[in-house]
């Protein structure tokens, strides 16, 4: 039986295609883009990603300098032994007699770094540069898979807030705004129409604009739009590249709709933010 195991590498350029166990997949220095049917995810230093065992996917590194992988795989028996002393009661596990689960399906997802699940992949990087002790390693397996199942009960929460009657529904539901959602966060920049947004959710138009407003909180075009602006920010304050150039680059065929959604959502102009920063 194959073990949980850790592939820590850096790359400027790797292809891979193919399925594998359960795992997280997190990249700092650079940017891994993944490929999952029709779905697109991004993942850098600001998120990480969640795949379900079985999951095929194309992963494709590209980058002018070296991108560090950190990605952790959960072996089936391993995730079922978990669940299922989740749902045990205390007498079961006091006698070691936990009735042992299939394991789960998870929400496949982009999640922004932030929580436990994010310091502990933080802290198993950095141990593992050092090096890990293997009853060091086999506590971070346990500890991230749980801390995992905690965020996927946030995100169960979540979905359980839409409207629709059914809980399978609703956990069907949310799942595809969420791959609308990531997908936007691969394509802001282009421009995009609802029916496209709808296809990738296989939801209609209405349905779609309805759902990702009642779970962000926001329309597509709203969450488009700072997207693109924070991207905006970045570029003004980290590049030497002009405004015109920063707005086109990011999706705006309009200067003037730039400067308008710009000022908007930040408070102040393009030129008032790169002046400031000097």
């Amino acid at each position: 039986m194959i073990d949980n195991f850790i592939i820590h590498q850096q790359a400027q350029k790797y292809q891979w295609s193919g399925d594998c166990f359960l795992s997280i997949k997190s990249f700092y220095g650079g940017r891994a883009d993944y490929q999952v049917k029709q779905r697109e995810y991004q993942v850098d230093q600001n998120n990480f990603l969640i795949l379900n065992e079985c999951t095929k996917y194309r992963l494709t590194i590209d980058s002018a300098k070296k991108t560090e992988s950190f990605c952790v795989f959960f072996s089936p028996g391993f995730v079922a032994e978990v669940v299922s002393g989740l749902k045990a009661t205390d007498e079961q596990l006091l006698d070691l007699n936990v009735k042992q689960n299939q394991g789960i399906q998870l929400f496949e997802r982009n999640y922004h770094h932030s929580g436990t699940v994010s310091e502990l992949l933080k802290m198993g990087r950095k141990k593992s540069n050092l090096g890990m002790d293997e009853l060091e390693k086999d506590e971070f397996y346990y500890q991230l898979m749980n801390a995992i199942l905690q965020q996927n009960n946030t995100s169960l929460f979540d979905a359980n807030r839409l409207s629709s009657k059914k809980k399978s529904t609703r956990e069907e539901l949310y799942q595809r705004v969420l791959f609308v959602k990531d997908y936007i966060d691969c394509n802001y920049q282009k421009n995009l129409r609802l029916n496209e947004l709808a296809n990738i959710g296989l939801l209609s138009e209405n349905h779609l604009l309805r759902n990702f407003n009642q779970i962000f909180g926001v329309t597509p075009f709203q969450y488009i739009s700072k997207k693109r602006i924070q991207e905006a920010k970045r570029q003004l304050l980290e590049t030497d590249k002009t405004i015109k150039d920063i707005a086109f680059d990011i999706g705006y065929t309009s200067f003037g709709n730039f400067s308008n959604y710009f000022k908007n959502i930040v408070g102040e102009s393009p030129s008032a933010l790169r002046k400031g920063d000097m």
